[in-house]
Parts: structure tokens; sequence; C-alpha cells
């Protein structure tokens, strides 16, 4: 990718988290503990987890463990590849409880791997998919595929990235959402800064839903 493309904004984040030297197209990988609850009366579920991200390609796959009850465990993975976005849920980690694909989860999948550029800075420099504009929600906005295929990033006094938002992911069984990721306490990391902590939201009339939020607890490149 031509840095000469790239927003300033996004270049001070990558130098912010990189050094000024860059880095070469490292895939990242982190482990989380954290919670999801699936709507507002829901109780919180706690989780494991551990994600891969692509730094050459729109590609990831987020591995979840959770405890549902005490006696019940499910294993959650939401992924993005070859060219496809999925969501698969499982009793114990055998029996099939949610198994989602079509072109909304594509969408969705997409969106969230440009949200968590956080925790994967050198496919800002190096993946030749990811495009920029000026955003609505924020100065500086990343899309893939389709200019509808966005979120808009906004960055603190340090220029690191401290909000991801949409309003075109689509949310189940309520259509299109506003949808927003805020990230905090960026530490270092093997010579890498990320994130340490996260949560998920999304926006309606009712207000703000919070459903997901965690905590890092390794980072790293391999």
């Amino acid at each position: 990718m031509d840095p000469g493309s790239i927003p300033e904004l996004l270049l001070r984040h990558c130098r912010a988290c990189l050094g000024d030297g860059g880095s070469p197209a490292t895939d990242t990988r982190l482990e989380q503990v954290g919670e999801m609850r699936l709507a507002e009366n829901k109780a919180w579920m706690p989780f494991t987890a551990e994600q891969w991200m692509s730094a050459s390609e729109v590609a990831f796959c987020w591995h979840a463990r959770f405890k549902m009850a005490p006696l019940l465990t499910g294993v959650v993975e939401d992924a993005y590849e070859n060219g496809h976005g999925r969501l698969d849920a499982k009793m114990w980690g055998v029996i099939p409880v949610a198994h989602a694909r079509g072109l909304e989860i594509d969408r969705g999948e997409v969106q969230r791997y440009l949200a968590e550029l956080p925790w994967n800075p050198t496919a800002i420099l190096h993946n030749p998919h990811l495009h920029f504009a000026e955003g609505a929600d924020g100065p500086v906005r990343v899309w893939c595929g389709d200019p509808e295929t966005h979120v808009d990033f906004q960055f603190d006094p340090q220029g690191r990235i401290t909000r991801s938002f949409s309003r075109t992911r689509v949310r189940a069984g309520h259509g299109v959402a506003p949808w927003e990721g805020t990230f905090h306490d960026y530490a270092e990391f093997d010579g890498m800064w990320a994130p340490t902590r996260a949560e998920v939201a999304w926006h309606s009339a009712a207000g703000r839903f919070e459903y997901w939020r965690g905590r890092v607890t390794w980072f790293g490149a391999r």
C-alpha cells in the first residue's frame, strides 16, 4: 500500500503504536477475558477468547468459550474467511445452536475487522483492500468492498484510535443501527502498543445498549 494514500491521522496512530519505522505485515493474535449479553434484559455471560487477524487481507477468527450456566458452556466462532463471514455457536462445543451466513453477515464481519484495526495496526500500512475517506462520525473513514461497508475513527491527543463507529451495520432483528466500539488503556506488548480494554454497543431510540466488554490479557504478532 502506498503510504501517501493513508490519512495522516492513521499514520500518526501507526507511529504511536509501531514506532517511526513502522512494521512488516505481521498478523496479530490476542487473548481476552470479558463478558457479553444477548439483550438488555439478559444476564452477562463471562467468556475467554483467542483472536487472529490478518495484516494483508480482510480475515480474522474470534474463538470464545462462554460460561452460560453452572453446567453449560458455549463455544462461539465469529469470523471472516475466504471472502465470507460466519457466526457459529455450539453448546459444549458439540451441539449447534447458531449458524449464520449471508450478505448481511459478510458485511457485518468486514465491519468488525475494520473496527478492530486498533488491535491490528500493521494492517493499516499493509492491507491493500482498505480504502480511506473523510468520515461523518469521525475524522477518518475506513471502508472495504463498497463505501457503505465502513467505520469512522476518533483519536486521542496522542494520536491513538479510541472509537470506531458506523451507522450501516445490521443488528439482527432490528435492521440497520448505529454501532460503536470504544478502546482504552493502551499498553506495550513486545514493542507494539494496543488497547487493553474495549466495549461494543448498539444505539437506538431507547438508548445505548452495551453488549460486549473485554480485556486483553495477551497481544502479539505471530
